[in-house]
């Protein structure tokens, strides 16, 4: 790889006052420790968050000069968290990875080969240390985005991905919940971006708590699914017509 590449590491955090110091410290140490791009970033969205993560942050901005902190006033969710941390990135490379201790930033290492040939390279959780219910909705949405979006990804929410900042567009992102991966693997092979999808390691949450399988989050991203395809059949036909083709 070659190591002249800048990078922006996105941290989208609610409510991690738990895990948000080890996970911003494990990250600088490990790109201050290992030269593998020639200047880095880090990130962390504050979506919201009511505990004492913003004191932590704030903290942490005075001992890491790299550190920048993007505040929201209220929750946006998910998505919404990780489109405020993308337009706050600067370098054409960006990894995305929860804050909330699950992942280890040294993953990164095993998508280094692969830079230079594609466009989006996303985790794969090897060995997933979630709830049984959170492995079976998560196998469950895979399939349901095969069947109505013809996405072949195994692991489309994993909260791990490195990529090109321009292979995203997004700008137009609609999907501010669980679904804003879709929406992006969507954009991407509309565009005929290349993604590879890697293994990495997938680690226990040590504490606080997780909300992605709450009856909420599920429901908003079921109208965000139907949203979501929606928006696909309008911009495809609007599309066809442009072109003159037969719809």
């Amino acid at each position: 790889m070659n190591n002249n590449v800048p990078i922006s590491i996105v941290l989208p955090a609610h409510n991690e006052e738990g895990n948000i110091k080890k996970t911003v410290e494990e990250v600088f140490y490990f790109f201050e420790g290992h030269n593998v791009f020639s200047q880095y970033e880090i990130i962390v969205v504050d979506d919201g968050s009511t505990d004492q993560t913003p004191i932590i942050l704030k903290e942490l901005e005075k001992r890491i000069e790299c550190l920048v902190v993007v505040n929201h006033s209220n929750n946006l969710g998910y998505g919404g968290a990780l489109i405020s941390g993308l337009r706050k990135a600067r370098f054409s490379w960006v990894v995305i990875m929860d804050a909330d201790g699950q992942f280890r930033i040294n993953s990164i290492c095993s998508m280094f080969d692969y830079m230079s040939r594609y466009d989006i390279i996303t985790g794969c959780r090897n060995n997933r240390s979630d709830s049984w219910c959170r492995i079976i909705l998560g196998r469950s949405y895979a399939i349901l985005a095969s069947i109505i979006f013809g996405l072949k990804i195994k692991d489309i929410n994993c909260g791990f991905k490195l990529f090109k900042k321009d292979a995203l567009d997004f700008k137009r992102a609609s999907c501010h919940a669980g679904v804003f991966f879709t929406d992006v693997f969507i954009t991407a092979k509309v565009k005929g971006l290349k993604v590879k999808e890697v293994p990495i390691e997938h680690f226990s949450r040590l504490k606080g708590r997780q909300s992605g399988a709450s009856l909420k989050v599920i429901f908003m991203s079921l109208i965000d699914v139907i949203r979501l395809f929606f928006n696909v059949r309008t911009n495809y036909n609007r599309e066809t017509v442009q072109d003159g083709r037969k719809i």
